[in-house]
């Protein structure tokens, strides 16, 4: 596997195939990994010099051969060289999977609330049917994902078979920190929920009225074409759309809705109105419109759609992102609490690709580069 392999897979410009073989190559043997792992950390954007991108390479092989020779795998932990962005210093900051980080996480579970108080306890692993109050299956669990349009026969869904109910009922999915789950909804429908997020959603969606959910947190959306319009509802925005593909984060504790296309078309307008092309502000693929719930006003940019959309691939993306914004999600992702009393560093802006490093990874990665001092108690990690 060469330097250009896994520039291409940072870039996102890299096949299915491709990320496919590189990831065998990366778990073939333990030098591989951490021959990706340093090269990540001298990546730059597009715009740096490929020649400091090379010149790292060489540097991350030939410390590689002389370890090698000594016949010791240790972590190459001055290989990477950091290119500044803002202020002159910056860094790249490393991630990993829930499964991989040594910090104790919670063993909080997936639930599935089907109504009158009845919680399912979801685990990521198991095959079981979903079943209602009324001893009626309404959907499926296959290990992370609950599927609301399962065949109950070669020619029926359970949507089909429930389609003379005339009120529409809801199930509620939570999922906690350092958790993921996809949702196949009755109209076949992908939702892909992020860490901290929840989403209510009708059991089956009724023929001639609109395929409208709610959602706090982030998920990801694979709409079904279908005549009928389907809705998003998140923090008091609506985001509309007919067939397409768009993620939404709209966590509780922060003050904007983000809406990213990335196929077909969504318009954004306030709850309590009505649709209309004239009053929405409506996308475009690869743009992306910020609800502030505030001041209920949208601002859209064109952006990176892979920055906001990795996420689903476990692969997380920060181009000049703060490291407020990056710890917060790293916090989701690890089930863990990011406490930093280092107000200098909150305030500067990175980049990253995160994959398949630790956390432990990242708080050395800083404190070896920048002696930032940090604790990691009761699931808490302190920088100083």
């Amino acid at each position: 596997m060469d330097q250009a392999a896994i520039e291409k897979y940072l870039s996102g410009e890299a096949t299915e195939d491709e990320v496919e073989a590189l990831f065998e190559w990366i778990n073939a043997d333990p030098i591989n990994e951490r021959r990706y792992i340093d090269f990540k950390k001298v990546w730059a954007i597009t715009s740096e010099s490929n020649q400091n991108k090379a010149q790292a390479w060489q540097l991350i092989q030939k410390s590689i051969d002389k370890h090698k020779k000594r016949a010791k795998i240790k972590l190459l932990k001055y290989a990477a060289i950091f290119i500044g962005i803002l202020c002159g210093t910056y860094f790249y900051v490393i991630h990993n999977t829930i499964e991989n980080s040594p910090i104790q996480h919670s063993q909080d579970s997936i639930t599935l609330d089907i109504g009158n108080g009845q919680l399912e306890m979801i685990d990521g692993s198991g095959d079981k049917a979903i079943v209602d109050n009324n001893g009626q299956v309404i959907g499926m669990q296959k290990g992370d994902t609950l599927n609301y349009a399962v065949k109950t026969n070669i020619n029926h869904t359970i949507s089909d078979v429930n389609s003379k109910v005339e009120d529409l009922v809801y199930n509620e999915i939570n999922v906690p920190y350092g958790k993921k789950i996809q949702v196949l909804l009755s109209d076949s429908t992908l939702v892909y929920l992020n860490a901290g997020s929840s989403l209510r959603f009708p059991v089956h969606f009724i023929s001639g009225l609109e395929r409208k959910v709610f959602l706090t947190g982030e998920a990801f959306f694979e709409v079904a074409k279908d005549k009928d319009p389907f809705i998003v509802n998140a923090n008091n925005a609506n985001i509309r759309a007919l067939g397409t593909a768009f993620n939404v984060s709209a966590y509780s504790e922060e003050i904007d809705v983000e809406t990213v296309l990335v196929e077909g078309s969504v318009g954004i307008y306030p709850n309590k109105e009505q649709f209309s092309k004239e009053h929405s502000t409506v996308l475009v693929p690869n743009q992306m419109a910020v609800w502030n719930k505030e001041k209920k006003d949208v601002i859209v940019k064109t952006v990176d759609v892979e920055m906001y959309t990795a996420w689903v691939s476990g692969k997380m993306v920060f181009r000049n992102t703060p490291f407020k914004v990056i710890r917060k999600k790293l916090e989701r992702h690890y089930n863990i609490q990011i406490i930093n009393h280092n107000r200098v560093l909150d305030k500067k802006t990175y980049n990253a690709v995160f994959d398949i490093e630790t956390i432990r990874e990242v708080m050395q990665t800083l404190d070896e580069s920048f002696s930032i001092k940090y604790t990691i108690e009761n699931n808490k990690l302190i920088i100083e």
